[in-house]
């Protein structure tokens, strides 16, 4: 007996769709506002299309950075990874503003080889970043993380990317800001937590007497050699765990040149 294959969705009936996951999913009862909002938008994707995890970056040409969400804290460290590794899918998505598929990261080694070395390591084999914005406007990316499935189809791509117009609809839409005039709790989190890497990255560069650019790429060779995010390279630097004959050692960055 023949199968009948399910009438292809269209784009009304997608939206509709993508909304519908929205409301089911649920946030972590200490997560509230905008950032809970973007938290059930990654569990909803991440259940739609069957994958390990979603994130949402926020990002900015000349501004701090940050994860603004994601479906659990697993692949909130994979998105760190790519500020840590300074390269990635979400970076080329966001300088591009057009989607990035990467099924297969072992054949993308040669191109981004901290990041891909270091996602390996925490079991995710394939990633998909969607661009968020609004005309010339670019603000953040939508990152898709596979751990054993193939590339997404042409239906999956559809409901990605509409996925995508809802945590942009989100972002622009949501109470980024307060009636206390004070940015959304979850989103200060995540610029509070870049924040603390510039701090260390300044603290760097006068104890060792270097460039800004320079101390962080010693920061990256760190996070990059012991196997841990940026972040708590940072806060090691913040409590002066770290010695100065230490970060002297550390003197590849984690694209194999030298800071």
């Amino acid at each position: 007996m023949n199968s009948i294959e399910p009438p292809a969705l269209g784009p009304e009936d997608r939206r509709r769709l993508v909304v519908s996951l929205l409301r089911d999913a649920v946030a972590d009862t200490d997560v509230s506002g905008l950032a809970a909002a973007l938290q059930r938008l990654c569990r909803a994707v991440t259940g739609a299309l069957v994958l390990r995890g979603a994130a949402v970056h926020l990002m900015a040409q000349h501004a701090e950075t940050g994860v603004a969400a994601s479906s659990d804290l697993e692949s909130r460290g994979v998105a760190e990874l790519q500020f840590t590794s300074n390269e990635g899918p979400a970076v080329v998505a966001f300088r591009t503003r057009r989607p990035v598929m990467v099924p297969d990261l072992l054949l993308a080694r040669g191109r981004w080889p901290g990041f891909c070395s270091l996602a390996l390591e925490r079991g995710v084999t394939g990633v998909f970043a969607f661009p968020l914005h609004e005309g010339a406007v670019s603000f953040g990316v939508l990152e898709l993380y596979a751990d054993g499935r193939g590339p997404l189809d042409g239906p999956d791509i559809a409901t990605a990317a509409t996925f995508a117009r809802a945590a942009t609809d989100l972002l622009l839409d949501g109470d980024t800001i307060t009636p206390a005039g004070d940015l959304d709790a979850g989103l200060s989190t995540a610029l509070v937590d870049r924040s603390r890497i510039h701090q260390a990255q300044g603290m760097v560069m006068v104890d060792l007497g270097i460039t800004l650019t320079e101390a962080l790429a010693r920061m990256r060779a760190r996070a990059f050699s012991s196997g841990t995010s940026l972040l708590e390279v940072a806060d090691e630097v913040i409590a002066g765990t770290v010695s100065a004959d230490m970060w002297l050692s550390d003197d590849t960055a984690p694209d194999g040149s030298s800071p």
